[in-house]
């Protein structure tokens, strides 16, 4: 069975602080969480990183937040959303949405995921002509992985491994953490968690491209990988893509949330 990045867990890696209300009656949860945007803006791109403060009410299940992105222009805004309804969409992710422009000026419908079980949130919303998506760190716990060896064409795929990229404050550096690593045809987990830094990232229209012709180890002098392509599209919502390692082909597809397309 897959190990998942867990939600405290993740949420540590990005500056958790939590707390329940003294109210017996309202279970809330509050975190300050760092926050990746892109603003899009026909073939422009705008990249900005900045901190949203969520907070979720489990007794009621409702999520709002405060969170920073810049404009197409460049420009720093903030913008705090109302208090928005968390709808189940199956297993551990809900959804959230205003369909107006609620309490802030200028933002349009604003709509996203929350995955209870890995932490990631993902929403997107329209400001004037321009489309921002934002997200936590990427993540892909869902994702299948297959292993070739290109000698014989031998392969085998699974479903253990996770990806996250936590990108640098400019957007164009970012470190990925992969969970249940498996670098050979056994089948057998070797690394539990294993990161790759200073992999190359290119804020695109439709998401990020992450690359690298090789990338060491935080297990040094193992599992160096080579060829690195990594395409994370519609939106940030999916992972594709490729790299070597000990002469063997790897192969992703996946997802952020198991419902999401």
């Amino acid at each position: 069975m897959k190990k998942f990045f867990y939600l405290f867990a993740v949420l540590a890696l990005v500056s958790l602080s939590a707390c329940n209300d003294n109210d017996e009656t309202v279970n809330k949860q509050t975190a300050r969480m760092t926050i990746n945007n892109r603003t899009v803006d026909g073939d422009n791109v705008v990249f900005s990183q900045g901190i949203a403060k969520v907070e979720l009410d489990y007794t009621n299940m409702l999520v709002q937040f405060t969170t920073d992105y810049k404009d197409i222009n460049g420009q720093s805004h903030t913008i705090t959303t109302p208090q928005m309804k968390l709808n189940l969409q199956g297993a551990t992710v809900y959804k959230f949405d205003v369909a107006g422009s609620g309490d802030f000026t200028g933002i349009e419908q604003l709509t996203g995921y929350i995955d209870f079980a890995t932490g990631a949130m993902w929403f997107s919303f329209e400001e004037g002509s321009a489309k921002v998506y934002s997200s936590t760190h990427l993540l892909y716990n869902y994702t299948t992985t297959m292993v070739t060896n290109p000698d014989n064409n031998n392969h085998f795929s699974h479903d253990q491994s996770a990806y996250m990229f936590a990108l640098n404050a400019k957007g164009d550096t970012c470190t990925m953490t992969i969970s249940n690593f498996i670098p050979n045809m056994s089948g057998s987990v070797q690394a539990g968690q294993i990161q790759y830094s200073n992999l190359t990232v290119t804020p695109t229209t439709t998401g990020y491209t992450i690359t690298a012709d090789e990338a060491e180890s935080s297990y040094r002098g193992f599992y160096t990988i080579t060829d690195l392509d990594i395409e994370l599209d519609t939106q940030g919502l999916i992972i594709g893509g490729s790299f070597k390692c000990s002469d063997l082909d790897f192969t992703l597809d996946g997802r952020m949330f198991p419902l999401t397309k």
